[in-house]
């Protein structure tokens, strides 16, 4: 919302989700955040835009564009077509790859250093909507969830600017299967020490803010944890509980140790 103040773009109102009755929103709903840590609500407010909810938003507001961004309710199809120009959302990875509800959590489990951002048209289905634009975004090492949310929320602004400014939203369907992850459940929380030690550090710091305890998989049966101090790559034993010389403990993964 910031982006789109700052480049003089009319605002017609703010629509807020209704909060799933089985989960807490996590801070990658980076529709809910702006890189100052003001609110979407705090913005709105501050410059008099209104505020709604699907089921409040009047039928007589009429609008150019509907833009989301992590959004966790369902736009029905009959809202989606009273956009003039075009129904897009900003999804934090490179579709088809992770469609749902978390895609930032999905990605750092499953190892990636190399995310990415989608603007997409909506449709009936969930993140299947014809492409407009992508933007890959490469995540520095140990970057916490919120920090990469800000660099996912910025570089989906630029793209979603790019295209108002030239008032056009082209479509390019996707192609492939893809991919589709819902909510992690008690057992996405467990990191085995059969994997490279930078994929469970980058794991654990990129979604700590979850406020979720990780469990370890060692030889002395399980760890729980909140954080990792850091990692070094050295021959190391996976699986194996050990206190360095520097008086911190350390789990041994495939490729080296990790500090917790």
């Amino acid at each position: 919302m910031l982006a789109l103040l700052e480049a003089k773009h009319c605002i017609t109102g703010v629509v807020l989700p209704v909060q799933p009755s089985n989960h807490v929103l996590q801070s990658d709903h980076i529709a809910l955040h702006t890189h100052s840590n003001d609110t979407i609500i705090d913005y709105a407010r501050k410059h008099a835009v209104p505020l709604w909810n699907p089921s409040t938003l009047p039928s007589t507001v009429e609008f150019d564009v509907i833009v989301v961004a992590c959004f966790p309710n369902k736009l029905p199809v009959h809202l989606l077509d009273r956009a003039q120009l075009a129904s897009v959302n900003i999804h934090p990875s490179i579709l088809p790859e992770y469609r749902g509800p978390s895609p930032l959590f999905w990605q750092l489990r499953n190892g990636l250093r190399v995310v990415g951002v989608t603007l997409h048209h909506m449709n009936s289905s969930i993140d299947s909507g014809d492409i407009v634009s992508q933007l890959e975004i490469e995540l520095p090492i140990g970057i916490s969830g919120s920090k990469a949310d800000q660099l996912l929320s910025k570089s989906g602004a630029c793209l979603l600017l790019e295209a108002l400014q030239n008032h056009k939203f082209g479509r390019k369907p996707q192609t492939g299967k893809g991919s589709y992850q819902s909510w992690p459940n008690e057992k996405d929380w467990h990191i085995p020490t059969t994997w490279p030690v930078v994929r469970a550090f980058n794991f654990i710091e990129g979604v700590k803010n979850w406020g979720v305890p990780f469990t370890l998989l060692t030889k002395r049966g399980t760890v729980k944890v909140q954080s990792a101090i850091g990692f070094r790559h050295e021959t190391s034993i996976m699986g194996y509980i050990r206190t360095n010389k520097h008086g911190q403990n350390e789990v041994g993964f495939s490729d080296g140790w990790l500090q917790i």
